[in-house]
């Protein structure tokens, strides 16, 4: 009886073992209801291509671009930092509509901070709600239902996306909970990265927009969509706890490689901080890494000459240091084992 036992747990171990993790891909509506309210203000990371979302959008709710919540929405992100990722951790973090109850708690410590528009915020999720309700959100869902299958399709139809969390497990030597990869067709040519807790289990997002269009259709070219976005942004789960743990280190090395031209180049991507310009490094060096081993050194020397022509120049050392994590793998099983002596290995 105990063998029996001890076989079935060994056999629910190696079958454990050998599950792929799984992308969730989707288009949410509430990334696309807050969205909307930033499309009607004008909000400077709405994508610059045109499509059908942004002429039904036109066309449906010209009439509420004076609703409470545009108007909320517009305070918010001029004047109290509600902006970038903090959008999106923000509504994320929140079940489904009309109730809209927290669910789970976001994991970045550069969240928006609700104490400094605590009255507005919580106001703003109220009109939030209202404008969800206001504009019969359900009903421009099911115009767009169309629209959303072909874009979803279009991206789901590659072999190679569903690969993705298993490659960053593999070289991050550690697992997360549930890998979620949100299209927008309104988000900027970009992304952004929100990590939450629920249910004690950590939960990664990967909130994506188009780069282009094909017949007013939003398009999400493969290579950008996986390698540049999807590997990059999920890597900030696995990197940046470790940027916050070691950020004493990284200023010390500060002085040495935070030149003026980096500072420069750091800013012309979106990045006006030491531990930020530092994190993209580490991010971009390693997707450099995974790319070369599951899609060839021709890609990953094509993203690596990027780096190099945007003034990051600093990946390609770190590049190279990565090399032994790789080779030393039986030392070093993940990867945060190893970040100390990147460090050193930078210093």
């Amino acid at each position: 009886m105990k063998k029996t036992i001890l076989l079935i747990l060994l056999l629910a171990s190696l079958k454990s073992i050998g599950q792929k993790s799984e992308l969730n891909i989707t288009i949410d509506e509430r990334i696309e209801t807050i969205y909307s309210i930033a499309f009607l203000d004008d909000y400077f990371l709405i994508n610059n291509h045109e499509n059908h979302y942004k002429s039904k959008l036109k066309n449906n709710f010209k009439a509420l671009k004076n609703h409470k919540a545009v108007a909320l929405f517009d305070t918010l992100s001029k004047k109290h930092g509600f902006n970038f990722n903090n959008v999106t951790d923000w509504v994320l973090q929140f079940g489904e509509f009309p109730e809209l109850n927290k669910v789970r708690e976001v994991i970045n410590p550069d969240s928006f901070d609700e104490s400094k528009g605590d009255y507005l915020i919580k106001k703003f999720k109220k009109e939030f709600i209202s404008f969800n309700q206001d504009t019969l959100f359900q009903a421009y869902l099911a115009e767009v239902k169309e629209l959303n299958e072909k874009v979803l399709n279009q991206v789901k139809q590659s072999k190679s996306i569903q690969h993705l969390p298993t490659y960053l497990e593999k070289y991050y030597g550690s697992e997360l909970g549930s890998y979620n990869l949100i299209l927008s067709p309104l988000v900027h040519s970009g992304g952004f990265n929100s990590k939450f807790i629920a249910d004690g289990k950590t939960e990664v997002y990967a909130i994506i927009g188009p780069n282009g269009e094909i017949e007013h259709i939003p398009y999400f070219e493969k290579e950008f969509l996986e390698m540049d976005l999807i590997l990059h942004e999920f890597g900030h789960s696995f990197v940046n706890p470790l940027t916050e743990k070691f950020q004493n280190e990284i200023e010390n090395i500060k002085e040495k490689y935070y030149s003026d031209s980096l500072k420069k180049n750091g800013k012309t991507q979106g990045y006006s901080e030491w531990k930020y310009v530092f994190n993209e490094h580490i991010i971009r060096a390693i997707t450099i890494r995974i790319a070369n081993e599951n899609f060839g050194t021709e890609k990953a020397k094509e993203l690596l000459d990027y780096e190099k022509s945007i003034g990051f120049s600093l990946v390609n050392n770190i590049v190279e240091i990565l090399k032994e994590y790789e080779n030393n793998r039986e030392k070093y099983p993940k990867f945060s084992e190893f970040y100390p002596i990147l460090i050193e290995r930078i210093k």
